[in-house]
């Protein structure tokens, strides 16, 4: 991967960041449609179990499907909903970070990135990236949902 964006950089040279940030919210935007196509269609078969209603026109012989909650609590410790809510969406669930962990990663994978440069453009990349990664600094603040849910997760772990 690190090779792909080299022969990016030299292929279109500045415009390299323009054009990964630009193929980056592609791929974002999506992922999310799959996303929310996935969930919805989870959801439709959820409600479909839950809410089962009788047929009033014919009867099926046929086993009946049930499909099986993500969490099946084997402890004896009661979870409130909120906590069930959020141990529903799965190992694969992903909070956001806080934005001070993946702003230091940015400085570090920058200034990495900067040393490969040579030694009489590294100052003005540097001046260049400190400008932006303090722009980044002060317009990121963490999702207030994302905040709850770790807030949620943390109590779950003190259990």
């Amino acid at each position: 991967m690190y090779q792909q964006h080299l022969e990016g950089a030299a292929t279109f040279g500045g415009m390299w960041q323009h054009v990964l940030k630009s193929i980056n919210k592609v791929i974002n935007v999506s992922m999310e449609d799959r996303y929310k196509t996935i969930n919805r269609k989870i959801n439709t078969l959820i409600e479909k179990q839950i809410i089962s209603k009788p047929h009033t026109t014919h009867q099926t012989t046929g086993p009946k499907t049930h499909i099986q909650p993500k969490v099946i609590n084997l402890t004896k410790i009661k979870f409130t909903q909120e906590q069930m809510e959020i141990l529903n969406l799965g190992p694969q669930y992903a909070l956001e970070k806080k934005p001070s962990t993946y702003i230091n990663e940015l400085i570090i994978e920058t200034e990495n990135a900067i040393k490969k440069i040579e030694p009489k453009w590294q100052n003005m990349y540097r001046h260049q990236a400190a400008i932006r990664i303090k722009q980044i600094k002060n317009n990121n603040k963490q999702n207030t949902l994302h905040k709850w849910q770790q807030n949620i997760i943390n109590t779950i772990k003190e259990i």
